[in-house]
């Protein structure tokens, strides 16, 4: 509304007239918090950075400073006109000002808890999502993995980031204010950089491959830089960092398949979980052995015929279990 807007310029700049300043009170009267939010963003000056709030008293001191002044000398029917009208236009500014801007002040205050508060997005089972930070930085998150982090905590200091699970990082290069992602047993410190982390509690260890870049890994008793093309393995228990090289890496976060190296098959039905409902058992003499391969993310049937006819297995079906035993 052209008309709101012209009133609110005038407000700003005192040139409001008695006549105007009711048809502003009447207009903010009539708008929602957000459209009265709108109107003060557009018309407030650069200048101004705080809000005095008039209390009823400081309303009540100002007319009775009028009052004496109006008794206070001999043209009295002329002063109390003119204060007077000073005061019907003045007055009303000063209570239209709080409430309009107590309203800013009120949402601005909002805006803080929420930079504050914390943040927490996570993906679900059989669930990979894609997820940008403040900073622009971006993370591919496997099934079951969270990420947590405040607004505040993106500064031009530093970077800080909760994690669980396993994603791929592509953090957004700025030297002054390092990269830091905190595991729970290890942190991961970095400027701008590619590289993929596991961290499953569940096993016992985490591992970190560096892709690009260059990586600071601290854990409670020991700390490496990371090189790319090379992969690392950080205890849970001890906080043990060992390091070796390895040649073509690739995270599975995005394909279409699960790949394997010489792994067990209880990693193997563990990371099945991740992707598939339910329980996955073998029998106990078989879950220590080792298997390489790929196994289909969105098709169970395939994945279990290439793990039965892998060891002479046979499939048991339940609501919520997928037994593997051991063939008649």
């Amino acid at each position: 509304m052209k008309q709101a807007n012209d009133l609110f310029n005038k407000f700003y700049s005192g040139k409001l007239s008695p006549e105007e300043l009711q048809q502003l009170r009447y207009e903010v009267n009539q708008m929602s918090d957000d459209e009265i939010d709108g109107y003060l963003s557009e018309s407030a000056p650069d200048s101004m950075e705080s809000v005095h709030r008039i209390t009823p008293e400081d309303a009540e001191a100002i007319r009775q400073r009028l009052a004496d002044e109006i008794y206070s000398g001999g043209h009295r029917y002329r002063i109390y006109r003119r204060i007077a009208t000073v005061a019907a236009v003045m007055i009303p500014i000063f209570i239209t000002l709080t409430i309009v801007l107590g309203i800013r002040v009120a949402r601005l205050d909002g805006y803080q808890k929420v930079i504050a508060g914390e943040q927490t997005i996570r993906s679900g089972n059989g669930e990979e999502i894609l997820t940008v930070l403040p900073d622009g930085s971006r993370v591919r998150m496997a099934p079951e993995s969270e990420i947590r982090y405040s607004l505040s905590s993106f500064n031009d200091k530093t970077r800080n980031v909760d994690w669980k699970g396993e994603g791929v990082f592509e953090v957004a290069h700025n030297r002054q204010s390092p990269f830091v992602v905190h595991t729970g047993y290890f942190d991961i410190k970095v400027l701008g950089t590619i590289f993929s982390v596991d961290v499953r509690h569940g096993n016992g260890e985490a591992t970190v491959y560096l892709k690009e870049g260059s990586v600071e890994l601290s854990a409670s008793d020991s700390s490496c830089r990371l090189s790319p093309g090379y992969l690392a393995t950080i205890s849970s228990v001890t906080g043990e960092i060992s390091v070796k090289r390895i040649e073509d890496f690739d995270s599975d976060i995005g394909s279409n398949v699960l790949t394997f190296d010489d792994v067990t098959l209880a990693d193997v039905l563990s990371r099945l979980k991740l992707y598939y409902p339910g329980d996955f058992e073998a029998p106990e003499e078989m879950a220590s052995q080792r298997f390489t391969g790929t196994l289909p993310k969105n098709n169970l049937d395939e994945a279990l015929t290439i793990i039965t006819k892998a060891y002479g297995l046979e499939v048991e079906w339940s609501a919520e279990r997928v037994k593997l035993v051991m063939s008649e």
